[in-house]
């Protein structure tokens, strides 16, 4: 008895001794806390009154070279705001705003000194510079009392959470909104991209269910003989679609075909597959007249891959201005080694065409913009989608290089009005 009254006591006072080491330890890690988001608020607060001050520096001078230290601060400064105010329990509404407005104010900082329209960027920063400072006010007003280390994790909650905080942070995140459209609205290619999230920027009109499950027997009437069900997408799909099933013979599959204008959206058919006996330049022939034969003509064979099966082929649109490729544009399409049949197609990314611009060609010096080992082995334009999600007009060129007795070969995208190297991408 008194053996077992000892291990409850012995049992009772290791649970109390741990459960205090417990509690001390989750206090140390709040206070932990507490003081690493201090810090993050004290830094996000200094910078801020930083940023303000280089934005205001870059309005003093009217050639962009008087200006570049303070412009590469403006983007140096509207990262390290981003990373303190991202490693903060903010509301969500406010600091995707937030981060979204300095993304924005960086990155055109950044791409100003590439650019000599300067009064162009007197008029967008002085608007920045006057909302910039509306927003560092109000910051400080939301953010008085929590730069001191003394709140506990329960009261930076309160602090940064809508509903408890006593400050409208919605409203803040609203201003900020409101402050990226004014200062910095979306481009016509962002514009674009973000219409894709959606999908509904399709402008043909509309086609019936018979006119579509005719365009399914037009192209593939060898399968189209044993229609086993037509259905329309479900509601509140990105794009309404006819979606086809069919079975014939050994082959069974489903074919997509969009409401508005009748466009193959996607195809796709499983079946056992014979002996390889078509070689590839006659199956890229059958795969082009398929193509113009869907109505797709404005097309370029880009590049394949092959299993052992079938072979996966890209095109790419052409845009007609320039005779460049439009890269966001492609088709994917899988053709059967055996018999050339269409077993797989895929045009969503067609079928949502890319906006593109005119834009200048500025003559370019290739023998002093590559290094003299660089040898230009084709040259063509593309439209391609910067960090900043324009399509912009580029050379695309293919360079070759002798790295340590070995050709390397590289793909190097340059826009064609600013030079900027968009991309460099190792080919092999």
């Amino acid at each position: 008895m008194k053996k077992m009254i000892f291990v409850l006591v012995y049992s009772i006072a290791a649970l109390s001794i741990f459960s205090y080491g417990k509690a001390a330890e989750n206090e140390q890690l709040s206070i932990a806390l507490s003081g690493q988001y201090a810090s993050k608020m004290t830094d996000a607060s200094e910078k801020l009154e930083e940023l303000d001050n280089a934005v205001k520096k870059t309005l003093l001078f009217n050639e962009a070279d008087g200006s570049s230290k303070a412009r590469d601060d403006i983007w140096r400064l509207s990262s390290d705001i981003k990373n303190s105010v991202s490693s903060l329990p903010m509301d969500p509404s406010f600091s995707t705003s937030w981060l979204n407005y300095l993304g924005r104010l960086g990155n055109y900082a950044k791409e100003a000194t590439r650019v000599a329209d300067n009064v162009e960027y007197h008029r967008v920063m002085e608007l920045a510079s006057k909302n910039l400072r509306s927003m560092a006010d109000e910051w400080q007003v939301a953010t008085a009392g929590m730069v001191s280390g003394n709140l506990s994790i329960d009261g930076w909650k309160k602090r940064l959470d809508v509903a408890d905080s006593g400050h409208d942070w919605t409203a803040m995140g609203t201003s900020v909104k409101q402050y990226t459209e004014s200062d910095f609205p979306l481009t016509a290619s962002e514009s674009d991209s973000m219409k894709k999230k959606d999908l509904k920027n399709i402008a043909d009109p509309e086609v019936t269910r018979e006119e579509a499950i005719a365009e399914f027997k037009k192209l593939f009437p060898h399968l189209s003989n044993e229609t086993i069900g037509v259905e329309m997408s479900q509601p509140g799909s990105p794009y309404p679609f006819y979606h086809i099933r069919f079975a014939e013979a050994e082959s069974v599959g489903y074919i997509d075909i969009t409401e508005k204008g009748g466009h193959v959206l996607s195809f796709l058919t499983e079946r056992p597959f014979g002996k390889e006996i078509q070689p590839f330049d006659e199956l890229k022939k059958k795969a082009e007249t398929f193509l113009k034969d869907a109505g797709y003509k404005d097309l370029v064979y880009e590049e394949a891959r092959e299993n052992n099966t079938a072979w996966h082929m890209v095109f790419v649109r052409v845009e007609p201005e320039y005779g460049a490729k439009v890269f966001s544009d492609v088709i994917h399409l899988k053709i059967a080694k055996d018999n050339a049949g269409i077993v797989g197609l895929d045009a969503s990314e067609y079928i949502r065409k890319e906006k593109t611009e005119r834009q200048p060609i500025t003559k370019k010096n290739w023998k002093t913009f590559f290094h003299s080992c660089v040898e230009i082995v084709k040259e063509e334009y593309a439209y391609v989608e910067n960090d900043r999600l324009e399509q912009r007009l580029t050379h695309y060129l293919t360079v070759t290089i002798n790295e340590n007795g070995q050709i390397g070969t590289y793909a190097v995208i340059v826009d064609t009005e600013t030079s900027e190297v968009i991309k460099t991408e190792k080919l092999q």
